[in-house]
C-alpha cells in the first residue's frame, strides 16, 4: 500500500506535491514518509481533484480549494497516543480553517451546474474533508480529554489517603478551613465523589472517542459509512465539550448542602447534513465549506470553554500545594528566623564579636589543617622540600669535638697509647677509657672531686650524651622525612570530613526542603520507579481483560467504554512519566526504553504482542522489578 500511495504521489503535478507534502509531512520528509502516512483513498481522491481542477475551467477553484484543505489534513496520526500529536492536529485544523475563510471571502456564489463526473469527484473531495477534519477533532477532543483528567488518579489517591488519617487531614488543613462556617467547607467525602464520578464519566468519554475514531480510521474508504460516521462524531464532539459529567463538590453537611453554579453554555457543532451528497452546483460546494467553517469556530468555541470551565469546576478537588500543607512548619521557620533577627538587632554588638570569633577560628583551623599541609605536600612531591629539626652542621661539630675530648683524655691517661688505638677510640667514639678511669677515680671520689679528672670525665660524658641525642634527633629526622607525606595529608582529613560533611548536611536539607515544598509530583526516583511499575501493572490487567487465542480486527471489543478510556490515560501517563524523568536514565536505557514503549503503544501491535512487550519490559530493565530502589539506581 505504501509503494502504491507513493507511486500516486509521484504522479501528482509538482505544484500539487509539494503543497501537499508542506501540510502533512515536517520539512525535508519523503513522499514515502507521507505515503506511509496517509490513506490511499484521500490520496486518490487528491488526484481525482486535480484532474478536475486542470482540465474543467468550471470547477477549477473548488476542485483546488477542496484540495488544498484536505491535503492539509491528509496526514494519519495513530489514535494510540493521542497527546503526542496534539500541536501538528491543531496546526492542521487552523491551515484548513484559514484555507476556508479566504475562500469565503473572496469566492462567489454561482448556480452552475457540474455533470455527473464532476458532482462525483467535488462530493468524493468534500466528504474526504468533511471526514478528516472531523477525525483531527476527535483526535484533538481525546488528547484535551486525556490530559484534562491526567491529575484525577493522583487526587483521588491523595484524598483517601487523608480520609484514613483525619487528625493529619485537620492539621494540613489548617487556618485555611479552621475559620470557615460548616457552610463554606468541602466534606472530603464530596470531593473523593466528585472525582470518582467526573473521573468515571470522562473516561467513558474518551474510550467512545477512542472507538469511533478507530471506526473512522478503518472505514476511511466508504464514503456512506464517512458521512454516517461523520454525523455521528459531530454529535459525539458535543457531548465530549459538553458539562455532561462535570460533578461539582458540594459544600455544607448533612442535608444542608449547596452545588455552586457551573457557569457553562452549551455550544453546539455545525453538522453536516443537508451538505453532503448532495453536490449539483457550486452553491452546494460553498455551502458545504461555509457549513464547515462554522463547524470548525464551534469546535474551537467548545475547546476552548471545556478547558476553561473544567479546571475551575474542579479546583476543590485539587489536592494542595505541598507549601500549603506543611505551614505549620514554614510557621515554625518563620517564627525561628525572625526571633534570631530581632536578637541580632538587639545585640549588634555580642553579635559581631562572636562572628569574629568564629572567623579567627576559621582561619586558624584552615591554615592549620588545609593551608599549611598542601604548601607542604606541594613542596615535597614538586620541589623535594622536607623540614628539618636537627642541624647537620651542629651534629658534625659535637661529634668532632668528642674525639679530641678522647683523644686528649687517652694521651692523658695513658701516654705509650699506640697510635692505632687512639685512631680507633676517636673514630668510634669509644667512652671505655673514660668509664674504666671514672670507676677507678670514684673509690676516692671527694679526694678526687677536688684534685682529680672527675670534672673532666663528667663533661667528656656530658658530651657524647649530648652526640647521642643530636644522633637521636637525625633518627627522628629519617622517621620524619619519610612520613612527611602522610602525616601531612592527615593533617588535612579533619577539613576534608568537616566540609564533606557540611556538603552532605546542606544536599539533604535542600533535597528534603525541595522535596516537602515543591510541586513536582516524582521527584524521588524510588516514586518514579514505583509509579513505573504502577502503571505497567494497571496495562497489563487491561490488557489481560482483552486477550484472546484469535486475533481479530476489533482490537478493543473486548473492552467497555470505561477500561478503554482508563488504558487509553494510563498508557498517556507512562509515556509522561517517562518522557519527564528521562534524565535519570542513561541513554542506552533511554533508547530502549523509548523502543518499548513505541512498541507498547504502536496501533497495529496485537494484545498478545503488547503484553509479551511488557515481559520483556520487566526482565530487561531491573528497576521495574526491583523491590527497593536506592537514590542512585537509575544513575548506577
Amino acid at each position: 500500500m505504501g509503494a502504491m500511495c507513493e507511486k500516486i504521489i509521484a504522479q501528482l503535478n509538482p505544484r500539487w506535491q509539494k503543497r501537499i507534502m508542506l501540510r502533512t509531512t515536517p520539512t525535508g520528509a519523503s513522499s514515502l514518509a507521507l505515503a506511509l502516512s496517509t490513506d490511499f483513498a484521500t490520496i486518490q481522491t487528491l488526484r481525482e481533484l486535480e484532474s478536475l481542477a486542470q482540465k474543467t475551467a468550471d470547477a477549477s477553484t473548488h476542485a483546488e480549494v477542496v484540495a488544498e484543505a484536505l491535503g492539509a489534513v491528509a496526514a494519519t496520526h495513530s489514535p494510540a497516543s493521542p497527546t503526542a500529536s496534539a500541536a501538528a492536529i491543531s496546526t492542521a485544523l487552523d491551515r484548513v480553517q484559514g484555507v476556508l475563510q479566504h475562500f469565503q471571502l473572496y469566492a462567489r456564489h454561482s448556480e452552475r451546474q457540474f455533470d455527473a463526473k464532476q458532482q462525483d469527484v467535488l462530493d468524493a473531495g468534500v466528504t474526504r474533508l468533511w471526514g478528516n477534519v472531523v477525525m483531527y477533532e476527535l483526535h484533538l477532543a481525546l488528547s484535551d480529554l486525556v490530559r484534562t483528567v491526567d491529575f484525577m488518579p493522583r487526587a483521588l489517591k491523595f484524598w483517601k489517603l487523608q480520609r484514613k488519617k483525619p487528625f493529619r487531614a485537620q492539621i494540613e488543613s489548617g487556618p485555611y478551613d479552621w475559620f470557615r462556617s460548616s457552610a463554606e467547607r468541602i466534606p472530603l467525602d464530596e470531593r473523593i465523589q466528585s472525582l470518582e464520578q467526573t473521573l468515571d464519566a470522562h473516561l467513558r468519554k474518551i474510550g467512545r472517542l477512542r472507538e469511533l475514531l478507530t471506526k473512522m480510521i478503518n472505514r476511511r474508504r466508504n464514503l456512506e459509512d464517512q458521512k454516517r460516521l461523520i454525523e455521528e462524531s459531530c454529535q459525539l464532539l458535543d457531548h465530549a465539550f459538553s458539562s455532561s459529567g462535570i460533578v461539582r463538590a458540594r459544600k455544607g453537611e448533612g442535608i444542608f448542602k449547596s452545588l455552586p453554579p457551573l457557569g457553562f453554555s452549551s455550544v453546539r457543532l455545525g453538522l453536516p447534513t443537508g451538505h453532503l451528497g448532495a453536490i449539483h452546483q457550486s452553491n452546494d460546494v460553498m455551502g458545504s465549506l461555509e457549513n464547515l467553517l462554522l463547524h470548525l469556530k464551534a469546535f474551537r468555541r467548545a475547546e476552548n470553554q471545556f478547558l476553561a470551565c473544567f479546571p475551575i469546576a474542579m479546583e476543590p478537588c485539587l489536592p494542595p500545594s505541598n507549601l500549603r500543607r506543611r505551614w505549620w512548619q514554614v510557621s515554625l521557620v518563620l517564627l525561628c528566623a525572625g526571633s534570631g533577627a530581632i536578637w541580632v538587632v538587639n545585640n549588634q554588638k555580642e553579635f559581631r564579636e562572636a562572628l569574629k570569633t568564629v572567623q579567627l577560628a576559621f582561619q586558624d583551623f584552615l591554615t592549620e589543617h588545609m593551608i599549611e599541609p598542601l604548601e607542604a605536600i606541594f613542596g615535597e612531591v614538586f620541589l623535594n622540600q622536607k623540614p628539618i629539626i636537627q642541624d647537620p652542621a651542629a651534629l658534625l661539630d659535637t661529634k668532632l669535638s668528642l674525639q679530641r675530648m678522647l683523644a686528649d683524655f687517652a694521651r692523658d691517661a695513658k701516654p705509650d697509647i699506640a697510635p692505632s688505638e687512639l685512631q680507633r677510640i676517636m673514630d668510634d667514639m669509644d667512652m671505655s677509657v673514660v668509664s674504666l678511669q671514672y670507676e677507678k677515680q670514684l673509690s676516692h671520689a671527694v679526694r678526687n672531686l677536688m684534685s682529680g679528672e672527675i670534672v673532666r670525665m663528667l663533661l667528656i660524658q656530658v658530651q657524647f650524651i649530648k652526640k647521642e641525642l643530636m644522633v637521636a634527633m637525625r633518627a627522628l629526622d629519617d622517621v620524619m622525612h619519610t612520613n612527611q607525606l602522610n602525616l601531612q595529608m592527615m593533617a588535612t582529613l579533619p577539613t576534608f570530613i568537616a566540609f564533606g560533611g557540611l556538603y552532605t548536611l546542606f544536599r539533604n536539607l535542600l533535597h528534603q526542603i525541595y522535596k516537602r515544598t515543591s510541586e513536582s509530583l516524582y521527584y524521588d526516583p524510588a516514586d518514579v520507579a514505583g509509579m513505573l511499575r504502577n502503571n505497567l501493572r494497571d496495562i497489563e490487567r487491561l490488557l489481560n481483560k482483552q486477550n484472546r487465542q484469535a486475533s481479530t480486527p476489533q482490537e478493543y471489543e473486548l473492552l467497555n467504554e470505561r477500561d478503554l478510556g482508563l488504558l487509553i490515560l494510563l498508557l498517556h501517563q507512562l509515556h509522561d512519566l517517562f518522557r519527564s524523568h528521562r534524565m535519570l536514565f542513561e541513554e542506552d536505557v533511554q533508547e530502549r526504553f523509548e523502543e518499548d514503549l513505541s512498541d507498547l503503544i504502536d496501533e497495529g501491535q496485537l494484545v498478545s504482542q503488547q503484553l509479551a512487550v511488557i515481559q520483556r519490559m520487566y526482565h530487561t530493565h531491573p528497576f521495574l522489578h526491583r523491590t527497593k530502589v536506592t537514590s542512585r539506581w537509575l544513575l548506577g
